[in-house]
């Protein structure tokens, strides 16, 4: 019986000896990146024997078996790179707003009204607007109106000289 489990422990022993050496340096480097999904891929790359890459540029940083500053730089960049992103999280639909983009002078040239009472605004630069909601302001044709950036993304329509305003849309 001896002699016949020998031979089996001795084959199962092979794949261990003859296994590649994980390069631990590279996997505690993997450790540095704080997206998740990129240092999955470091681990992945790292235990599979493939070389370290960038996923946005697809271009080699460096093989695993190198040294561990080259792979403190990896993680130095792939922090880089998040913390870019993180500081323009809100802002990717957003274009830049010039200081007198802010707002817009105009005269009314027709005002109509739609079906459940919204204000239908033209105006003499060809812009039409149409009111949001059901507050209410008295515009008449050749009153002067300011439409100013909201928050979110919204506009605010007024007559010139007053306070009280309605929130707007741009049809065209």
């Amino acid at each position: 019986m001896k002699k016949q489990l020998l031979p089996i422990l001795a084959l199962l022993s092979i794949p261990t000896v003859h296994a590649n050496e994980v390069n631990l340096k590279a996997l505690q480097a993997c450790t540095f990146i704080e997206n998740d999904f990129n240092r999955l891929l470091c681990y992945d790359n790292t235990m599979a024997g493939k070389s370290l890459t960038k996923p946005e540029t697809t271009k080699t940083l460096t093989p695993p078996a190198s040294s561990v500053t080259a792979t403190a730089d990896v993680a130095v960049a792939s922090k880089q790179i998040v913390k870019v992103k993180n500081e323009d999280f809100g802002l990717e639909h957003k274009e830049l707003v010039k200081e007198n983009d802010n707002e817009i002078t105009a005269v009314v040239t027709n005002v109509k009204e739609a079906p459940y009472g919204e204000l239908i605004i033209s105006l003499n630069n060809g812009q039409q607007w149409r009111q949001i909601g059901s507050d209410s302001l008295r515009i008449d044709q050749d009153d002067t109106v300011i439409i100013e950036r909201g928050m979110f993304n919204s506009f605010l329509l007024k007559k010139a000289g007053q306070n009280r305003s309605i929130r707007v849309k741009r049809t065209n």
